[in-house]
């Protein structure tokens, strides 16, 4: 479900029709979390840690109104849930596309998104198919711990989904801990928008339940 927003009387008007002028709407940061909460339950119980980051970074998402936000022509909506789409490594062969709807319940999560990804791995190309307004663009780069990263983008179209990255889980003075990048566009969501998911998501990751 969504809902249009009332410009004239929505809050964000004038920030909204100065950024989406710019044919680069587009900011972002890069941060550390601290990880060790979630992996060390996640190695003791034998689970996968990264279904369990991908689950808790859409529950933070979903929490921050901003973050589902979007521009469809060249009007703004409130999506009720953002959903995920992340890229999936082949082993033979470049990576493809995947959808996985959002599920508050981790299990049922878990089970759509290891179904939806054994899809992928076992198709090719990129799969546009899977192309949805209310998605937030999820990757992970578990090669690199990165400080910095860019993405590649149509700067004539009206792509405006959040766009996060995962990067390599390292320990360090006895903790874990993992890059994450999140880029958002500036017409729907603001500094404060993305601390308040930065928070959130970390407080999801140090969940014990």
């Amino acid at each position: 479900m969504k809902q249009k927003i009332d410009r004239h009387t929505w809050d964000r008007k004038e920030h909204f029709e100065f950024y989406t002028r710019f044919k680069e709407p587009y900011h972002g940061v890069n941060v550390s979390l601290d990880i060790s909460t979630l992996k060390e339950r996640c190695n003791s119980e034998n689970t996968s840690v990264f279904m369990h980051y991908l689950h808790r970074a859409i529950v933070a998402v979903n929490k921050v109104e901003a973050f589902r936000y979007r521009i469809l022509n060249d009007d703004v909506y409130l999506f009720d849930t953002s959903h995920v789409t992340m890229t999936i490594a082949r082993e033979h062969g470049p990576f493809g596309f995947s959808f996985v709807a959002f599920n508050e319940d981790f299990n049922v999560f878990e089970a759509d998104a290891k179904k939806e990804f054994e899809r992928v791995r076992q198709s090719k190309g990129l799969d546009l198919s899977v192309s949805r307004d209310n998605v937030v663009h999820f990757s992970a780069l578990p090669w690199i711990d990165f400080t910095g990263i860019t993405h590649a983008r149509d700067l004539e179209s009206h792509d405006c989904s959040p766009k996060i990255t995962f990067g390599k889980i390292n320990q360090n003075k006895g903790r874990w801990r993992m890059p994450l990048s999140v880029h958002v566009h500036h017409g729907l969501v603001y500094g404060k928008d993305v601390a308040d998911f930065i928070q959130i998501f970390q407080d999801e990751l140090n969940r014990l339940d």
